[in-house]
């Protein structure tokens, strides 16, 4: 193997604590995002995160492809999602007049409550974990690196 194949297999030593320490925070960051989501409100990250994007949405409502791409969920674990927040009543289904084969999401009153619950557990969570622990400057440094890397990325 030549070494410029070595060089590419391993990453540099900043390269994996940079990586490195990105999915230890997100991982330990997910977790305890869901446990206190759950113990609190009785839903999990993935339903608080379709509630916050439809909140964030124009008429709080998305087609379901899109609530798919933007909450990261195939179709099928979205339909699955959004199927069990419709029979809670924290969101409803409904066919597009406009292409009887796309479906919207929408947030309902309740979805809009469970959410306004919800959000103070946390936003709690990310300021414990993170925001808190960190300067106003390392706090600004931090978000202009992920603009940073998501310029790159040309999303």
């Amino acid at each position: 193997m030549s070494s410029r194949n070595l060089q590419d297999e391993f990453l540099t030593d900043a390269e994996f604590r940079a990586w490195h320490g990105c999915l230890r925070f997100s991982n330990n960051a997910m977790f305890a995002l869901d446990q206190a989501l759950r113990a609190a409100h009785e839903i999990s990250l993935s339903e608080f995160d379709v509630l916050i994007t439809l909140f964030n949405a124009p008429n709080d409502r998305l087609r379901m492809t899109e609530l798919s791409k933007q909450v990261l969920l195939t179709a099928s674990g979205m339909t699955q999602l959004v199927t069990r927040l419709d029979s809670r009543g924290l969101v409803s289904r409904s066919v597009d007049e406009a292409d009887r084969r796309s479906f919207f999401a929408t947030l309902t009153k309740a979805g809009r409550r469970r959410l306004r619950e919800a959000r103070p557990t946390h936003n709690e969570i990310v300021r414990s974990l993170l925001t808190r622990r960190l300067s106003a400057e390392q706090l600004a440094a931090m978000g202009d690196l992920w603009a940073a890397v998501e310029a790159a990325s040309g999303k």
